[in-house]
């Protein structure tokens, strides 16, 4: 059988499965918009809750993004291809959107690592939490949709039916090292203040005294781990050593998933963060960071290396998603991208 008569048999069974997978993604985004609503009128607030107009702005231009494609009303190629720009921009938004679940998360583990004393802490709203919940899960179902959509019309594979990418952007190799050193002053300074050192404090008994605040060093390191996992071997193949899965392929998701949530974090945080430290710096009648208890170094330092993690990180996963898009079934990498790792000592 040619590769021409295959391509032929393979397109509609493609065509198929994206349709479904971006009728998934528009319900997703109906219940997340719905969702949005109902939690919003019940809940009674005097103005939105985070992420919420962002959320809701990103699951209706998703929406009709997405219905554009599978009705054909977008029959046009210019229309198309924006439909599919449209759609992939609404995933990108309802991650940074949702991506206040870490801080969901944190605030359980700080109120009860901390006790009484964290109960002036922002409360965890479940309605809330539920929303940005269905957002990162109809943006994974949209960015499914939108490589279906592109898998459809591409040239696919001839040995494993992959469907094969047009163009490979390319980001820096050193990307993830750059991130993870980035990504420790954060962590390595808070654990200090925790063992009882007094670097970059200026009033040891408000500092020393917050309970709890080991809590944020977990997602740090845990981030500083993925960013190592981005670009060394066994970010793609589990090393030898690892009991029963030893020498197993990663699941692709499994590392960019949490990678693409950590890019959505800190480009949610950090310019704000940096942006705030600034303004607070040059308000007179703001008290100023010493007072508070710590020198003017630790929090520009720190929103700096948020604001220069995030971009070294997203760089670490473009290159890691170049690399890893290869073809498993016939062992050979697809055009642009690096050969496939051997597996881990």
């Amino acid at each position: 059988m040619t590769s021409d008569t295959r391509d032929g048999r393979d397109a509609p069974a493609r065509s198929a499965r994206w349709r479904i997978q971006a009728g998934a993604a528009v319900v997703g985004c109906a219940a997340t918009y719905a969702v949005g609503v109902l939690v919003r009128r019940r809940g009674g607030a005097s103005g939105p809750f985070p992420g919420e107009r962002l959320i809701k702005g990103a699951s209706l231009v998703g929406g009709l993004a997405l219905s554009a494609l599978v009705t054909g009303s977008a029959s046009r190629p210019g229309a198309r291809r924006a439909a599919a720009i449209g759609a992939q921009g609404a995933a990108a938004a309802l991650v940074q959107g949702g991506s206040h679940l870490l801080f969901d998360a944190m605030g359980v583990v700080l109120r009860r690592a901390a006790g009484p004393e964290a109960a002036d802490t922002t409360p965890v709203v479940p309605g809330q939490v539920a929303v940005r919940s269905l957002a990162v899960g109809s943006a994974s179902l949209a960015v499914l949709a939108a490589r279906g959509h592109s898998a459809a019309s591409a040239p696919a594979c001839p040995e494993c039916r992959r469907p094969l990418p047009r163009h490979a952007l390319r980001a820096p190799a050193w990307s993830g090292y750059a991130a993870c050193a980035l990504s420790l002053p954060y962590p390595v300074i808070k654990l200090a203040w925790e063992c009882g050192s007094d670097i970059g404090i200026t009033r040891p008994d408000v500092i020393h005294g917050i309970r709890g605040g080991w809590v944020p060093v977990l997602p740090a390191l845990t981030g500083s781990v993925l960013s190592l996992a981005l670009v060394r071997p066994w970010g793609r193949v589990l090393p030898t050593w690892v009991p029963v899965a030893g020498g197993a392929p990663v699941p692709r998701w499994a590392v960019l998933g949490p990678a693409v949530f950590g890019v959505a974090v800190l480009i949610q945080v950090a310019p704000a963060a940096v942006l705030a430290a600034l303004r607070h710096a040059r308000d007179p009648l703001r008290p100023s960071v010493e007072e508070i208890g710590l020198r003017p170094w630790v929090p520009l330092g720190f929103y700096t290396s948020w604001l220069l993690w995030g971009i070294a990180l997203a760089g670490a996963a473009l290159e890691y998603h170049r690399r890893s898009a290869g073809c498993p079934a016939c062992a050979e990498p697809v055009a642009g991208s690096a050969e496939q790792p051997p597996s881990v000592p």
